[in-house]
């Protein structure tokens, strides 16, 4: 694996160290070719660290970037929404309906109360992801709800792997959700706690691909720290439906 990552100026460092050591093998009694051998050994060293530190530095940057342009991408999105809604208001207000204007002040204020759980739930990568999740998907929209005062980041289990199984889940689903011909391709998402214990409560309304092995990709996405719980399907909707209820119990 190592010598796949490797660059051409790595590799011929490395075999730039054949002629040291013939020269070893050749003049075996002479203190300098050992000596020149060690240093251009210590040299190819220096040589391959500074190369594996660059290419490291790069891949900071290409992340540092990717990052910045999904923020932006999030809140142009973010923005849009809000001068819509803003939009909206203005025009209830020039008419003097009031109790139009009400009503979009409220569902602003349900969004921001809705925005904020989400950005305080203790794991960032994960609220990144919900927040963002709107600017990557296309096929399907995706309705958190989560428990008042529920920070992931204080319960007894791994954030990196919580967050890892979560994102796991609704990609899973993301993945399989294909354009509707009517209608729209809905994922409620519900994260609850109760005694230390999380569960996650996954509803899915709409067209779904592949079904028959969601259950099994879900297990995965798991990794054994959580146990699935598969709700019915209605046979007679022609769209599909599903409950599947996500259960984390106490580590042991």
């Amino acid at each position: 694996m190592m010598f796949r990552k490797i660059t051409l100026w790595g590799l011929a460092a490395l075999l730039s160290l054949i002629l040291p050591a013939a020269a070893v093998f050749i003049w075996h009694r002479s203190w300098l070719a050992l000596i020149v051998f060690v240093i251009w050994t210590f040299a190819v060293g220096a040589v391959l660290g500074a190369i594996e530190r660059r290419k490291h530095r790069e891949h900071c940057e290409r992340l540092l970037t990717h990052s910045q342009l999904s923020s932006i991408r999030t809140l142009s999105h973010h923005r849009h929404d809000w001068m819509n809604e803003l939009q909206i208001l203005y025009g209830y207000l020039r008419l003097n309906k009031l109790d139009k204007a009400v009503e979009v002040v409220d569902r602003i204020r349900t969004r921001m109360d809705h925005d904020s759980k989400v950005s305080q739930i203790g794991i960032p990568e994960l609220a990144t992801f919900l927040l963002s999740f709107r600017t990557v998907c296309d096929t399907m929209r995706l309705d958190v709800d989560i428990q008042d005062g529920l920070h992931l980041d204080r319960l007894p289990y791994s954030a990196e792997e919580l967050s890892r199984a979560i994102i796991g889940v609704v990609n899973v689903i993301r993945f399989r959700a294909s354009n509707p011909l009517g209608g729209e391709n809905v994922l409620g998402l519900s994260l609850s706690e109760a005694e230390g214990r999380l569960t996650i409560v996954l509803n899915y309304e709409g067209e779904l691909v592949a079904s028959d092995s969601v259950a099994a990709d879900l297990e995965k996405c798991l990794e054994g720290i959580g146990r699935l719980d598969q709700g019915d399907e209605p046979a007679e909707n022609s769209r599909q439906a599903r409950k599947m209820v996500i259960h984390f119990p106490l580590p042991a």
